[in-house]
């Protein structure tokens, strides 16, 4: 079975376990910031990054690297489109959009900085929904949508909401928040 190791509040780490929520497979959650950790935290990931991947004895790190090795290693609905060009599409998506929008507040040495460049992050979501699919990858939520989904709940938290005139934002983010797989993965610090 996969384990994901990583630190509870770690919005990559929540990335993973919402791409292996999201395609159907069973995995182990291995948070090491908890008082007593699983043993196999220091087994596995002895320098606790977070996250990390462990499949039977391979090791992955970087949230996007093992998102997409979930969505092509395993059986379950595609995560990235079949044709060549709607998944450089979706790549484009991920190194602009997400990219942009992988920042908190509270994590931010400059909160003002961050609470601006989360605000062009939110412009260029509702610009990416303006061709009027539900989600970034389409009828259903691909990759790109699972990689902003965890920092919209942290922006959130930390007061740096989706702005109410982007409409197509706030509607997309409403939908996410009502998916069962963000609910179930979601940090219970966060809960």
């Amino acid at each position: 079975m996969l384990e994901i190791h990583g630190k509870q509040e770690c919005p990559f780490a929540w990335r993973v376990r919402l791409t292996a929520r999201e395609k159907g497979i069973a995995f182990e959650w291995i948070p090491h910031d908890v008082g007593s950790p699983d043993p196999r935290a220091s087994q596995h990931n002895p320098q606790q990054r977070s996250p990390l991947l462990w499949d039977e004895g391979f090791p992955l790190v970087e949230s996007l690297v093992i998102a997409q090795y979930i969505d092509e290693s395993r059986e379950g609905r595609a995560l990235l489109p079949g044709r060549a060009k709607e998944r450089a599409r979706m790549r484009e998506v991920i190194a602009t959009v997400a990219a942009k929008l992988e920042i908190t507040p509270s994590h931010a040495r400059d909160a003002n900085a961050a609470r601006r460049r989360i605000g062009e992050g939110h412009a260029m979501l509702d610009a990416a929904l303006s061709d009027g699919r539900a989600w970034l990858g389409g009828d259903a939520p691909m990759l790109p949508d699972l990689m902003v989904w965890p920092f919209l709940a942290l922006q959130e938290r930390d007061g740096a909401a989706i702005p109410a005139h982007l409409q197509r934002a706030c509607a997309f983010w409403a939908r996410a928040k009502e998916r069962d797989s963000l609910r179930e993965t979601r940090p219970r610090t966060l809960a």
